[in-house]
């Protein structure tokens, strides 16, 4: 995570600085300063492999020569009983030349009838049938119990070094989650930015009731939206459009829509205007006539403009920060009404 944070910041600072019209700046901003705990990170990276699952010998001195103390005794029991083996089988006593592991030491695998060929040897265990025994020859003894030992001290040791780390990772956790929420803020601002090019959205502005200006006609209204189109009805649409387009592409190449996949209907624009100094607005008209919708698309832009959000709509809207946006869901015609 913390290689991922890093690799986040050099990439919007690399935008940063192809684009010098500021336009990755306050992506910028949000990483700037941040602690990418570089030395943490050199510690793990030195101790693990890269897929974080194996302690390096590196990682201490003693792991390095416990795992080397147990390779070369593991050679030697090896080729004990690769040996071994092989003589059993010249000598009729297996089908084949047999070395495996039961109850966590190395043995090899014997006739029931030919166990004189391991003598002094230990029976582990027997197959299914009791055709078979699996024995540990005499001179693998000391070899097993040597190969026992050091795998319980690499255990200890890479538990040591994992300890280790943890600790220090526990001690950095506040500069982490701090870390970690930059970037769940960063993650937060591409993802407005990804819906606002997906619904060729607008970034609205708040009005202020006190101002106004004869140079800008819309200053003169508290709410002045044009064009805008219901945001989550708009997402059907389009869904549904690139579904449409995506089965039509794969179907008959790359032409329009057929009468099988026809264009979805988009939502209806509306234009909203509520002058600075109206304090009630009642909207009357038929059944089915939008009342619900114009209530809710207003109320859902409101909502995402406080959110950060652009919302679809023309040119630059402007609507006034509400203190609260109150929703009666559900009706005596079960439709949610902001």
């Amino acid at each position: 995570s913390l290689r991922a944070a890093r690799g986040v910041f050099d990439q919007v600072k690399s935008l940063a600085e192809e684009m010098p019209d500021g336009r990755y700046t306050s992506l910028l901003d949000i990483l700037q300063g941040g602690d990418f705990l570089t030395e943490l990170v050199k510690m793990i990276e030195f101790c693990l492999d890269s897929n974080l699952s194996m302690v390096l010998d590196r990682a201490s001195e003693r792991l390095g020569t416990i795992r080397k103390e147990r390779r070369m005794n593991a050679e030697m029991l090896e080729s004990l009983l690769r040996d071994t083996s092989v003589k059993i089988f010249q000598a009729g006593g297996a089908d084949s030349p047999v070395v495996t592991k039961r109850r966590s030491r190395m043995c090899v695998g014997v006739k029931a009838s030919h166990k004189h060929l391991v003598p002094g040897g230990i029976v582990l265990s027997s197959s299914g049938s009791g055709a078979t025994y699996f024995m540990e020859p005499r001179d693998a003894v000391k070899l097993n119990n040597t190969e026992v030992k050091l795998s319980g001290d690499e255990r200890a040791e890479e538990l040591a070094v994992l300890g280790l780390l943890t600790s220090r990772i526990a001690d950095s956790r506040t500069k982490i989650r701090h870390l970690m929420g930059k970037i769940l803020e960063l993650d937060l601002a591409c993802a407005r930015g990804s819906y606002a090019l997906w619904i060729n959205g607008v970034r609205p502005a708040f009005s202020d009731r006190d101002s106004s200006s004869e140079s800008d006609p819309s200053s003169a209204y508290s709410v002045f939206i044009e064009g805008i189109r219901h945001p989550l009805l708009l997402e059907q649409s389009l869904g549904i459009a690139e579904e449409s387009a995506t089965t039509e592409a794969t179907e008959v190449g790359q032409q329009q829509l057929s009468e099988d996949h026809p264009v979805p209907s988009m939502p209806v624009p509306l234009d909203m205007h509520v002058k600075n100094d109206t304090r009630i607005v009642v909207i009357s008209g038929p059944n089915t006539g939008g009342k619900t919708a114009t209530m809710k698309t207003l109320g859902l832009a409101s909502l995402m403009s406080k959110a950060g959000m652009f919302f679809p709509a023309k040119g630059r809207p402007r609507l006034p920060w509400f203190d609260q946006v109150l929703a009666d869901i559900g009706d005596h015609q079960v439709v949610s009404v902001f």
